[in-house]
């Protein structure tokens, strides 16, 4: 059974191993893997997680099959530039292409519509990983700027875009 649901405490470990795992897969042709350590021991530490999850501007879902835990989103409010930004949107290899990943994009747009003034999701990808960045244009992501994004001592260009909703 396919399910998305809001996060809660008790999935931040899953969280943290679903994020080491698909970044393997997504960024270890082009970061070290170092670099993906000390940034993921960074952002998805516990402490950190749970900060997150305890912030009024902060929200995210879980994907799970048959109960368990596969993929998860993560969704920002940026008060001061008024937008609502997706910041990570991450499915095991194996369980992708189970249109999980596009449940979870709705649920990260619904909880904007829901809960804040936009007419757009931003978010942001990094220009190696094409298979992302055509999934997100196939979604409606309009890509229209390019930022340097540090991972550890890796410096890549991110592109950010939206989607209007």
């Amino acid at each position: 059974m396919k399910d998305i649901r809001p996060w809660l405490r008790v999935d931040l470990p899953s969280i943290q191993k679903v994020a080491w795992d698909t970044w393997a897969d997504a960024y270890g042709a082009f970061v070290p893997e170092d670099d993906r350590r000390e940034f993921h021991d960074s952002y998805y530490g516990i402490q950190k997680l749970q900060n997150l999850y305890d912030s009024k501007i902060v929200d995210g879902c879980v994907a799970l099959v048959d109960e368990i835990i596969v993929g998860y989103s993560k969704t920002y409010w940026n008060l001061q530039d008024k937008q609502f930004f997706i910041t990570s949107l991450y499915v095991l290899p194996s369980y992708q292409k189970l249109n999980l990943g596009k449940r979870m994009m709705e649920y990260g747009i619904n909880t904007a519509k829901k809960n804040y003034d936009t007419d757009r999701v931003w978010l942001g990808v990094m220009v190696e990983n094409l298979p992302a960045i055509e999934w997100y244009n196939r979604q409606g992501f309009i890509f229209e700027e390019s930022k340097p994004f540090t991972i550890g001592k890796t410096t890549i260009e991110h592109l950010y875009g939206y989607k209007l909703i």
